[in-house]
Formats: C-alpha cells, structure tokens, sequence
C-alpha cells in the first residue's frame, strides 16, 4: 500500500516542482556604478639599509636585497662577485664564508652557499640557478656558519 502511494504521489510532486520553478521572476543583474576616484597608485617601499649594529635578522631584507641586485646584473655569479657585492653593501668581509663556484673536477657548481656572521648569527644564503634562497642560523659549535670547505676570502 506505501509503495502504491509513492507512486501516485511522485509525479504529482515533480510536477509541482517543475511548475514553481518556472513562476519564479528573473531579476537582471544591477548596472555597474560608474565611481569618480581613480585608483590608487602602487606605493613604491623604500629599499632596504644596512642597519649598522643590527642583528643577523634585522639585516636579513638588506642581506637579500644586494644579492637580488647581484643576479639581476649577473644570474650566474662567481663566489668573489657575491662577496664583492655583499662588501660593497657594508657587510664585514671578514665575517663572510664563501663555497667555490666551480667543483674539484673544473665544473661548474651547481650552487654557491655563502654567509655572514653578525653578532653569534649568521645570514646564510644559497644561489642556484639564478634563485636566492636565504634563512637565519645560528653559529655552529666550530665557530663558522658553514659546514666542510669554503673559499679563503683573501682579495
């Protein structure tokens, strides 16, 4: 007896649903409102500065900001251009570390690493391929912020 109810019922709901459907208004989307501001203009932020006795982290954006610059000019640096723009930037080159750019067999290296201590942290950078990538550590047990054989920086 349910089962013949449902039946009877199932059309008659569809066909309800159908009829409802199409009494509903359509309603056309609103006009766009014309506005008399203009846009605002991209605010240009000032470029990084070294921040004299600043920490590791607070010279971080300056840090990326020189090396940036470097690959902008050259995305295939030499372990010297680095240093060399990093000094430049008034980074203490005698806290700088540096690994070769070309491997004991006379390729070149697939990436150079590099550092800068300031104050028991370092500001480490990697680039490969044209792309910098940089993180905050701490300085290792050894003193040095990279691990196995860099470059003596003697220019």
């Amino acid at each position: 007896m349910q089962l013949t109810i449902a039946r009877v019922f199932l059309p008659v709901v569809v066909a309800c649903a159908l009829l409802l459907a199409g009494c509903t208004a359509e309603s056309e989307p609103p006009a766009p409102t014309a506005t008399t501001e203009p846009a605002p203009s991209p605010t240009r932020t000032a470029d990084p500065e070294l921040i004299e006795g600043g920490t590791a982290g607070q010279n971080r954006p300056y840090f990326e900001f020189v090396v940036e610059g470097l690959l902008e000019q050259n995305p295939t640096p030499s372990s010297a251009m680095i240093v060399d723009a990093l000094a430049a930037g008034g980074f203490d080159k005698s806290a700088m570390e540096v690994t070769a750019d070309v491997t004991p067999t006379g390729q070149l290296a697939d990436s150079i690493l590099f550092a800068v201590q300031i104050d028991g942290q370092c500001l480490i950078g990697q680039v490969k391929g044209a792309v910098l990538t940089s993180q905050l550590a701490d300085v290792l047990g050894t003193g040095r912020c990279l691990v196995g054989r860099t470059l003596s920086i003697d220019w």
